[in-house]
């Protein structure tokens, strides 16, 4: 059994959580963790790059002597790959990396991560950031330092939309803040630690129970 500690805006420990962690997932598995980040970070990559072949590159590209008689190699024009100014031979091209894992593999690799991260003791909530009536990044940064947080990394996790959450939190070093129908697998391993909201971490329990 695990216990996850729930603090108040200020800092102040207000409870503590007991929970299982078999019900998120029989064993952290590492195997499908691997998948899930590779699939997470493949989605970030941008697939910008370019590079002009043949047909793209500057000049008319003619041939540049007649095909016999002079002793040299035949060549039949000067935006070949082979010459200074010509176009690249099988470039990259732009392209989409993404790719999705199946439903029943991403929710299975955000169950085995969010279990990895509570038998590392990682995982916590708070009450109250919720409801913040506007955007407050010093209340935001208060808290994290208050329990020991603050530039170590971490992922707030809110029950539903929150945009003054996100406002105060978004130029905080280290800090995300996601709901958590937008949780996955990767964004859980890359933060050193998880705050639930409290409502988030009720939804999570009820959603195990």
């Amino acid at each position: 059994m695990a216990t996850i500690t729930i603090f108040t805006v200020d800092g102040a420990k207000a409870g503590e959580l007991d929970l299982d962690p078999t019900k998120l997932d029989k064993a952290v598995r590492s195997g499908l963790l691997k998948e899930a980040l590779i699939a997470h970070l493949a989605s970030l990559r941008q697939g910008t790059h370019k590079t002009k072949d043949r047909g793209e590159v500057a000049g008319g590209g003619k041939k540049p002597w007649r095909q016999k008689g002079t002793g040299r190699a035949r060549q039949g024009s000067t935006r070949s790959p082979q010459w200074v100014g010509g176009g690249r031979a099988h470039g990259p091209n732009p392209r989409d990396y993404s790719y999705q894992l199946p439903d029943s593999s991403r929710h299975a690799a955000l169950m085995s991560s969010v279990r990895w991260q509570l038998e590392q003791g990682k995982i916590c909530a708070v009450q109250g950031l919720e409801k913040l009536d506007k955007p407050k990044t010093a209340k935001v940064a208060k808290f994290l330092a208050k329990i020991g947080l603050a530039g170590k990394g971490a992922l707030l996790v809110s029950e539903d939309n929150q945009p003054n959450l996100w406002l105060s939190a978004r130029n905080l070093e280290k800090v995300t803040v996601s709901e958590r129908r937008n949780l996955n697998a990767g964004a859980v391993l890359k933060h050193a630690n998880l705050i639930f909201t409290k409502g988030a971490l009720d939804a999570l329990v009820k959603e195990l129970a």
